[in-house]
């Protein structure tokens, strides 16, 4: 979690299903072999037509007690801890060296925006995790001006994100794709995008594309808002 904008997602095996009655129930099943992970998020709440809540949103099953769930919200990263009878807020103030603060039971995450999953040590052999809720056609996210937000590809093919909305993409907005080598950052100059590399070399350049279920964080420079769609 130290290097929490360069953690790789493990290789995907995604499966979603659907139930024929209403509300339409869909479930994506990742392969996870990485101690800390991205989870995408593709649904909305089966309890209403609101954002589901991040302890709604995984499964437990399969994965072991005293993981964590970390959602950044609001500048910082809410977590909550599995145990026996769930997800729990954590009663700690650092994770990997992190701060976090507990999670609140009605902690929402819109379609489009991420959750990361830190099993509580590195799996033997990959681990079969469930994200669920209810299906939906909306693929946009909205960006917070001035912030740094965890923002993830929700659909299950590789695309370049479109970025929208009055003066978005404003001048030194950001974006850093996590994978597992630093890849450096996407600069944007006011008209165009550029990459910056590790060493410093900057070259014109578009934004990236995105893999199925692929995260990054878009951080905000300045107090232009706007929205992230697939």
């Amino acid at each position: 979690m130290k290097k929490i904008l360069t953690i790789a997602v493990a290789s995907l095996a995604i499966a979603a299903v659907a139930d024929s009655y209403s509300p339409e129930i869909g479930v994506t099943t990742l392969s996870l072999s990485l101690k800390n992970n991205i989870l995408p998020v593709r649904f909305t709440s089966l309890a209403g037509s609101g954002s589901v809540t991040a302890d709604a949103l995984v499964c437990t099953n399969n994965i072991p007690l005293s993981s964590y769930l970390l959602a950044y919200v609001g500048g910082g990263y809410s977590a909550w801890i599995l145990t026996a009878s769930g997800w729990s807020p954590v009663g700690i103030s650092k994770i990997d060296g992190v701060n976090v603060t507990p999670g609140a039971e009605n902690t929402e995450l819109a379609v489009g925006s991420a959750i990361w999953l830190s099993f509580s040590a590195k799996p033997a052999s990959a681990i079969n995790v469930s994200v669920y809720g209810k299906v939906t056609s909306d693929t946009s996210v909205a960006i917070t001006a001035g912030a740094k937000n965890l923002v993830c590809n929700p659909t299950t093919g590789s695309k370049v994100p479109t970025l929208g909305g009055d003066g978005f993409p404003a001048k030194k907005d950001k974006v850093v794709v996590i994978t597992d080598t630093n890849s450096g950052e996407y600069v944007y100059t006011g008209t165009k995008w550029l990459h910056r590399d590790t060493s410093g070399k900057v070259t014109d350049s578009e934004l990236p594309t995105i893999p199925a279920h692929g995260g990054f964080w878009y951080i905000s420079n300045g107090g232009v808002s706007g929205t992230i769609s697939w």
